[in-house]
């Protein structure tokens, strides 16, 4: 590119690799190109609101009329009859011109194209990138590409000491992301630890304990979700600084054709981006509503104790009349319209109160969710009207009802211990301890069950065996439990130690005593 500005970012992909510059590029909705260069090969990658909808490659394979003949669709005669064939929008025209193949077929065409061209960039890692916000690619040309979906296989690929490095703080929190994007397919495995965040802040040592994997596959599949835009993470190193990315919000760029030099309009206020207007236009203002200013709707939101009160509705509004609240919200309160008058921490409260605004209008626009939804208030209304009547504190209702989701799944966990089913018993057991952290005996089966269900987590079973002999000193079970992980492992003179502990509290534990004798005649 000819023209220099102040608004493009350079790097390494050693620094920041692809799939991590992706998720940043789509977190912030940047328009722009990214362009790669390693050894003789470049790659162009096109954004527009953070999405990619075109990528370009000086690689042969990479070519469109390379993926025709290679699929079939076209021949080398017909096709060394097509001037300019090696430009593949040239080639695009020429096609749809002499009704060679359809327009959605060439439209699949392109976007398996694009999908082979980010695939072969995310395997490099040294490689040079610059990223523009001026050079764009024209409004008609766009594809879509199953970002998502690539980012999620790339993660499986992965080493998993690799993915270790990314995830070095145990108590980094991840968040679901709302609203969630559609068509992900998850492997089984991954499926069952993205409904471990039954809270919408997780940390990632709080799913590790309930996810029934080692704690290196639970980070490469953490980091499949992350990548597949299903979790949120704060980036240790981003690419892009605040300041870069004021600079290029404020800027209002005008599409450019080729190399020529971009025209840069005034900065405004504060630009608002494709998606912001979308949901902006999507609906007016509901009929009625007042206008309340910005700290207004902050405060409704974040003291709402329903979804109904968020939009300060009634339970028995019709699906119409939240729509239009929605987007009427949406309208004025789009966390893109703030993103260059308030400081961080308003534009966090903004960006919050619309994730959970988007959240409650996901559940209430969809009949079998919003009857899911309605049945669970009316249940904890109805506790509290319970609650209050027996004098309790809504504190000690949580206490209480934490205590019984503990037992009700340390009770689903033990009934698959003993009937050897140990996958299924460990993310039960696992949630019990991690709803009654006390509970010495939910700590001593979920280590039993760690143990029994693969002895590569015999550090992991240890550590609960010894949670449990600490929090009840005086429980025979959990001493010989424990002494009986020892003597698996040939650790005979701390399954020893451990038994004689015991003997002196419990002198008469037949089941102690033996266990001891055949450690000594060893």
């Amino acid at each position: 590119m000819k023209f220099q500005n102040n608004l493009e970012t350079i790097g390494n992909l050693r620094i920041n690799p692809l799939d991590e510059l992706l998720i940043e590029i789509a977190q912030n909705s940047l328009n722009g190109s990214l362009r790669m260069t390693n050894a003789a090969q470049k790659i162009a990658v096109y954004f527009d609101t953070g999405e990619t909808v075109f990528a370009a490659s000086n690689a042969r394979q990479h070519r469109l009329y390379e993926l025709l003949l290679q699929t079939g669709k076209i021949t080398r005669e017909r096709l060394a009859a097509i001037p300019d064939y090696a430009n593949d929008l040239a080639l695009k025209e020429n096609l749809l011109k002499n009704n060679l193949l359809e327009k959605k077929d060439i439209e699949q065409f392109f976007s398996r194209q694009i999908s082979e061209i980010v695939k072969t960039a995310l395997g490099w890692r040294e490689a040079e990138w610059k990223f523009s916000p001026l050079v764009r690619v024209k409004g008609d040309i766009r594809f879509f590409i199953d970002t998502p979906n690539t980012l999620i296989e790339y993660a499986r690929s992965l080493p998993v000491e690799e993915v270790a490095r990314k995830f070095k703080n145990p108590r980094e929190s991840l968040r679901v992301k709302t609203p969630m994007p559609a068509g992900v397919r998850l492997s089984p495995a991954e499926s069952f630890v993205f409904s471990r965040f039954e809270k919408t802040v997780s940390t990632i040592e709080e799913i590790e304990t309930l996810s029934g994997q080692t704690d290196a596959e639970t980070r490469r599949i953490l980091y499949a979700l992350w990548l597949g835009g299903l979790l949120v993470r704060e980036i240790a190193d981003p690419a892009f600084s605040e300041r870069k990315l004021s600079a290029m919000s404020a800027a209002r760029i005008s599409l450019i054709k080729d190399d020529a030099p971009p025209v840069v309009q005034p900065a405004i206020q504060f630009t608002k981006t494709k998606a912001a207007e979308t949901e902006a236009n999507a609906g007016e203002q509901a009929p009625g509503e007042r206008e309340i200013s910005a700290e207004e709707y902050l405060a409704r939101v974040e003291k709402a104790a329903s979804f109904y009160e968020l939009f300060a509705l009634a339970p028995g509004a019709d699906a119409a009349e939240i729509k239009r609240t929605y987007f009427s919200l949406a309208k004025r309160f789009h966390p893109d319209l703030y993103h260059k008058e308030t400081d961080a921490k308003l534009l966090q409260r903004i960006q919050t109160a619309f994730s959970e605004l988007a959240r409650a209008y996901e559940t209430l626009k969809n009949d079998g969710l919003r009857k899911a939804y309605d049945i669970r208030v009316l249940k904890e209304s109805e506790e509290m009207i319970a609650v209050q009547k027996a004098g309790m504190t809504p504190e000690e209702l949580g206490l209480r009802k934490q205590s019984d989701q503990a037992a009700e799944n340390f009770e689903r966990g033990f009934d698959f211990l003993i009937n050897e089913n140990y996958n299924a018993a460990v993310p039960h057991l696992a949630r019990a301890v991690h709803l009654a952290e006390d509970n010495a005996r939910y700590h001593a089966f979920y280590g039993k069950a760690l143990l029994m269900m693969d002895e590569r987590q015999r550090h992991k079973a240890e550590a609960e065996l010894q949670i449990a002999v600490k929090l009840d000193d005086r429980e025979a079970e959990y001493k010989i439990m424990l002494a009986e992980l020892y003597v698996r492992f040939g650790l005979f003179k701390r399954a020893e130690s451990e038994l004689k502990r015991l003997l002196t509290i419990h002198p008469n534990n037949r089941e102690a005593r033996t266990l001891l004798d055949s450690l000594l005649k060893k």
